[in-house]
Order: structure tokens, then sequence, then C-alpha cells
């Protein structure tokens, strides 16, 4: 493992920043981030085609962020430095793995090259595009990658240019620009390379100042931290399980970087296979948990691709009658209700179909769904995020009620069997009689339990929900509702599943 001190994403939203929060960093982080105030389309002659605000969201935390990854990293870096059980290791190099019954066993070099042998209980790959992992176990990439080669200039503000705080993508069928500030006095252009161009056309500063001049920028406003190319790439793996080894990131998947949602991909792939093999290694899981890590992910991995792309076409659109319909079309469509639900989707509106849940996630009920994330209170009336206040594990909710009501003995002890914490979210004070209450003074909470039809449901580690009162309150089957045919409109009781070991 090795640092690498230059910036790749731009940008995190309020998922990541509730993951973040679980570490115990996101406010910290938060101090070296900008919030990000819209997402431009325009033309060089200053043509507005389109121009989308983020939708404020329910999780907590603003709905986008500006960041500077190296700083960001570096918080995190010396949040886990805090943690006896992480040992990481920096400039050692995997070699290679072998996979048994009982084990992998995974071979390295330390700093000084000197190989050695270590005996593991399961793998995550999670070590980019070009996995060494992925390539040990036999998996490979499918997919493409555009022709077109990218020049990424990453610079510092020396001083200010009109709307140098707006991220603008220049939409030009010959020069598209990506233009993005990042936090902390930095920013970041992304160019493409001209037909017969290569990337040793660019080999000196001087060369890479006659891009950026020919966008207004000259040395009195910014200086050059540093430079890159890269293609855009359109590749998944066919699966992303194999044995005791899992891919998750850029070793699984990779997409265009327009919506800024590769990194933050592979930190929501990371959270969901953490809970999952920590429960594994207490002993409370099965191994066969670790194949809902694909189908949970994979959709909204495919969803992001898919978003991404359009908006790409939005910036590189080079037929003349696509162009002038985009540029006539925009204006009206950012004006029309939904236009963000359909290019920047939030969050909270996101939901799995296939995954560790008991019953089928649907349209009318809360399975596969994030949670929000309200700000309330404890009995003493501190106040508090909801994740804070219940903590990091599994979580059965009641909603103006004693949950246990709803629940048999048997399911109360199953869960608690996982560590479950067990609390009641009432709307007042006046009701706050037990010491595992929770109050939502908005009853936002409640209200969208309500909405979804359920008085009791139970949320895993990573805040999406798993059972409710209207679908089944058994802990999910091993491999949850992927032995089951599906159906997205099914409201029905599930049958109870084998339990999950304790």
């Amino acid at each position: 493992m090795y640092l690498y001190s230059r910036a790749r994403a731009v940008t995190v939203n309020d998922w990541s920043l509730r993951i973040l929060q679980e570490l115990g960093v996101a406010e910290r982080v938060k101090e070296d981030m900008d919030i990000a105030r819209s997402v431009t389309w325009k033309t060089h002659d200053d043509h507005l085609v389109l121009r989308l605000v983020p939708s404020q969201d329910v999780l907590g935390h603003p709905p986008a962020m500006m960041i500077y990854q190296p700083e960001m990293e570096a918080v995190i870096r010396e949040n886990a430095a805090g943690y006896d059980s992480l040992d990481v290791r920096f400039g050692h190099c995997f070699t290679g793995l072998t996979q048994d019954a009982d084990g992998v066993t995974l071979m390295a070099t330390d700093a000084d090259g000197i190989p050695y042998a270590l005996r593991v209980r399961h793998v995550v790959g999670a070590d980019g595009g070009s996995s060494r992992v992925r390539e040990n176990v036999g998996l490979t990439m499918v997919g493409a990658t555009r022709p077109r080669r990218w020049m990424v200039i990453d610079g510092e503000v020396l001083q200010p240019w009109p709307d140098c705080d707006e991220l603008v993508f220049w939409s030009d069928p010959v020069r598209p620009v990506v233009d993005i500030p990042l936090a902390k006095g930095n920013h970041r252009w992304e160019i493409p390379l001209g037909a017969g161009e290569v990337d040793e056309d660019y080999a000196t500063e001087d060369h890479v100042w006659e891009r950026l001049s020919q966008l207004g920028i000259s040395r009195r406003d910014a200086r050059i931290k540093g430079w890159a190319f890269y293609s855009h790439h359109v590749r998944h793996v066919d699966a992303w399980r194999r044995g005791r080894v899992v891919l998750i990131g850029d070793a699984a998947h990779l997409m265009p970087p327009w919506a800024g949602q590769g990194m933050q991909s592979g930190i929501r792939d990371a959270h969901n296979v953490a809970w999952k093999l920590a429960a594994i290694c207490q002993g409370r899981a099965d191994e066969a948990l670790l194949d809902t890590v694909e189908s949970e992910r994979r959709p909204h991995v495919q969803m992001l691709t898919t978003m991404s792309q359009r908006l790409g076409q939005l910036v590189e659109a080079d037929n003349p009658l696509l162009v002038r319909v985009r540029n006539a079309l925009g204006p009206v469509l950012m004006h029309m209700p939904g236009a963000n639900r359909i290019l920047l989707p939030r969050s909270s509106t996101i939901r799995f179909q296939r995954g560790w849940v008991t019953g089928t996630p649907g349209r009318r009920n809360a399975l596969g769904r994030m949670i929000p994330q309200p700000t309330v209170f404890d009995r003493q009336g501190r106040e508090h995020r909801f994740d804070d206040l219940v903590g990091s594990g599994f979580v059965v909710i009641g909603a103006d009620a004693d949950l246990r009501d709803s629940m048999t003995a048997h399911q109360v002890a199953a869960w608690a069997a996982l560590g479950a914490r067990f609390v009641t979210v009432r709307r007042s004070f006046s009701t706050a009689d037990d010491p595992d209450v929770v109050i939502d003074t908005t009853g936002s909470l409640t209200d969208w339990m309500k909405r979804f039809h359920a008085r009791v449901l139970v949320v895993r580690p990573d805040r999406f929900v798993a059972a409710t009162d209207a679908t089944g309150l058994d802990v999910p089957a091993p491999r949850g509702n992927l032995d089951r045919t599906t159906s997205a409109t099914s409201h029905a009781p599930a049958p109870s599943p084998t339990p999950i070991r304790a």
C-alpha cells in the first residue's frame, strides 16, 4: 500500500458523510470541505444549458460537498491509527493468494522487498482498477473504454476569477471542459486531448498553460500543482465474490467521472461488506451472507454508471442537431419538476430489491431502503443525530408504541443475539418514560415509517431496513431473499426463513 498525494475524487454526498459519521470523522472532514452550490452546463459563449441545485436530503448532512481528497484521507488515516484492530502496512505489496476450506494465505513483500505470508479468514480486494487480487482469483473486467484521452490539471487558486467557485461543465463539441472548484482553495480542470494529440505533447508546464490560457486562466490566477492523463471506462467484473474473496470499488466496477461517484461507490461497497464480515467473524452470521454484497450494491453502481454516462453526453455531444436540441431544451428541463430526481437522484430514494432482508422490497414497504437521519433528543433533552444516539449496530425501532407487542419472543431473542438495540421513537417528551426512547420532535422518522406502513422496523448497521412488522420481523435467512422469487410489488408478510446463526 502506498500513499498517493494527488486529488482524484472531487465530491462527497450525504450518504458518504453519514458513513464517515459512523467512523467519527464527519465533522472534522467537513471543516475542510465546501458546500456544492450547483452543477452547471454552459457553452463557451456563456449560454446556460442546464443548472441543477442539489436537493436537500434527509440523511443528516449537506447533499453535496466539494473536497480536497488528500486532506480528507489524512483525517481518515489519523482516525484509523487509533484502532488496535487495524494493521496498516504502507510500502507493502500484495503478490498473490491461495484459498482453502479454512481461510486464505496471502503472499506479500514488505517495505524492503522481503517476501512473507499472512494467514487470514477473508480478503477484500479494494486495490483499484488494475487489481492484482482480481487477477489472482481469476476474475476479469468486461465493458469498454472510450478512445478519447483526457488531461487532468490540478491547481491552486491565487486570485479568484468570476464564478470560480461554481462547478461548470463547458459543453462544446470540440472543446468540452470540466471546471471544478475543489475545497481549500484548490481547483481542477479536465480537458480532452485534441485529434492526433498524445500525452507526451504535454510534457512541460508551459505546454499545459497553453491549454489553460484558452479558458482565460493566467499564471496570476492559479498555480499548477500537477497534471495527469486518463481515459473514461465503463467496466465491471462478472462476479464480485469468489470463495473467501470479495471485490469492491474500482476492483469490481469502473465508471466515467461525470457524476463524481467512483470513490463514493467504493466507500459504500466497503461499508456494506464491513458489517457483514464483522458478523461472520463474530460467529453471528454464515459465510453465505457475503453473496448479498453484490446483489445489494451492483444495481446502485449500475444506476450511477448510467447517470454518469447521461451527464457526460450533455457535455460531449457533437452531433450538430443534438447540440441545438440540448441547448434549446436544457433551460426548459431545469425548471421541470423531477429534473433533479432524474439527473441527480437523492440518496434517500435508493433501495435494493435482492439482499439481506426478510420479505420482498417494494414501493409500498421500507425493506431495502435507508432510513432518514433526523436530529433527535434523548430523555434528558440533549440533541443528537439519530445514528449517534442509537449506536452503530443493529437497531429495532418502534414508532410510538412498545415494539415488543409486535414481536414474538423468538424474534426478540434472535435480534438480541445479533447485538440489536431496541428503541422506541416518540414525538413528545411527555411520553418519554422508557430509558430506550428517542424523541423525534419533528416526526420525520415516524412519518417515514408510517408512509411505508411500518410501526416496527429493524435497521442494519449500514442503516438499511432488514425487516418490518408489515413484511415479517424474523431475522433474514443467511442469503436474505436471494433464494426466493422476488416481486417488486409484494406487500404480504414473508414466511419465516431460517434464522441467521446466532
